[in-house]
Formats: structure tokens, C-alpha cells, sequence
């Protein structure tokens, strides 16, 4: 996708968030993960972001060794930044809390992964440098000074999709990653799976994702 297009589409992304997008249900990280992703969400298991690895009831877990925990798409830390706060854990603003809290930005992973992604960006590893061969083998993260994640083929979408969804709802910035994120979100487009995680957070929270219904598109 070109540099004008991409530009445009934020534009129309900006303009659509004057219409006040964000949710405003869940007040904080520590709700959406102890009372909303766990309890209700993923009540009945379902499958880690990265690796593909399936979990049941209770975050029961077939690999020893490994835990489930959540990791935000759009980092937690980068949102902290644009609130103006230094910290994700003491940044006080409410606005703040609602947007760590979304669901829509909200994936189960293996903990080993999300200690491995923390607030690193998405892009493209080449040559490919795989960490975890065993259990995550589609996983790939650079190291620095020009560190990125690249996330598995059929989840690059997925990812893409709750990242924009954040800079539509929230406004926060989008550090370079237009144009790669919507060249993903166009290349990988919702399967019925994403549309169901739609549905339920919208039932949870009370908004959708509108880049899974097919808006902000021409």
C-alpha cells in the first residue's frame, strides 16, 4: 500500500474517533483480566495468539512448563507514553484505564511469549530467527538495536486489526507501523473466528471492532 493511502485511511480513522468509539465498561487492566478474559471471555478455553497452542477451562495447558497470561496487541506501555504518563502500572488517568482494559486489544498468550514480545513492534524478521522451535515455531523476534515481532501468517491480521482499532478509538499513535499494519490487515481479513471474539466483546463491553465489519474501507 502506498504512502497517500495510508495517510488517508488514518485520516478517516482520526475523523471517526470524534464519534467517541472507545468502550467505557471495564475501568481497568486488572478488571478485564481477573472478572472479563478469564471468567467469561475464554471461560471454555480457546487458542494462544503466537503459537496457536489450544488451552481448555481454566487455563489448563498441555505444555510443561508454560503459563497463559494476556498480552496487549497495541503495547501497554506505548498507551502509558501517550496519556503522558511514565509507567503503564501508575499512570492515573481514567481515559487511561478503559483503553488497557479493552478486549479488543486483548489476546491470550504463553507467558514466555509475552516476556519475550513486551512492548517490542510488530515488522518483519529476515532472515528468520525463531526462539521458541519446540512449541512456537512461526514466532519470530529480532533482536536490537532493531527489534521487532513478527507474528504467524493467519494472526497478522488479527494483531493488525486491534492495533488500528486502538488508534481509531483512542487516537494514540501509530510509531511508523501504517502502512505494514494495514498491508496485514488487508492481506489476512476476518475468518469466522475473529467475527465470533467480535461479537462477544461487543456483548462484554458494549462496541465492536468496525475494521472486523468491513468500515473504514474503500
Amino acid at each position: 500500500m502506498n504512502q497517500v493511502r495510508a495517510v488517508g485511511f488514518l485520516a478517516v480513522m482520526l475523523f471517526a474517533t470524534i464519534t467517541n468509539a472507545q468502550q467505557s465498561t471495564i475501568p481497568s487492566y486488572d478488571t478485564a483480566r481477573d472478572t472479563y478474559f478469564w471468567q467469561i471471555f475464554y471461560v471454555f478455553g480457546g487458542e494462544t495468539a503466537y503459537c496457536g497452542v489450544e488451552f481448555g477451562p481454566q487455563m489448563s495447558l498441555s505444555i510443561t512448563g508454560q503459563g497463559l497470561t494476556v498480552e496487549h496487541a497495541y503495547p501497554a506501555q506505548w498507551m502509558a507514553e501517550s496519556f503522558g504518563c511514565d509507567d503503564r502500572n501508575t499512570c492515573p488517568f481514567p481515559e487511561y484505564g478503559f483503553a488497557e482494559a479493552d478486549l479488543h486489544n486483548l489476546w491470550p498468550v504463553l507467558s514466555s511469549i509475552n516476556s519475550s514480545r513486551r512492548d517490542v513492534p510488530y515488522g518483519t524478521v529476515e532472515p528468520d530467527e525463531r526462539r521458541f522451535e519446540i512449541f512456537c515455531p512461526d514466532y519470530e523476534r529480532a533482536s536490537a538495536p532493531d527489534a521487532r515481532v513478527e507474528p504467524r501468517d493467519d494472526m497478522k491480521g488479527d494483531l493488525a486489526r486491534s492495533v488500528l482499532y486502538m488508534v481509531y478509538a483512542y487516537g494514540l499513535p501509530l510509531h511508523g507501523l501504517d502502512e505494514l499494519l494495514i498491508d496485514w490487515h488487508r492481506s489476512d481479513p476476518p475468518d469466522e473466528t475473529e467475527r465470533w471474539r467480535n461479537y462477544v466483546i461487543e456483548r462484554l463491553q458494549g462496541n465492536r471492532n468496525p475494521l472486523i465489519d468491513g468500515m473504514l474501507l474503500w
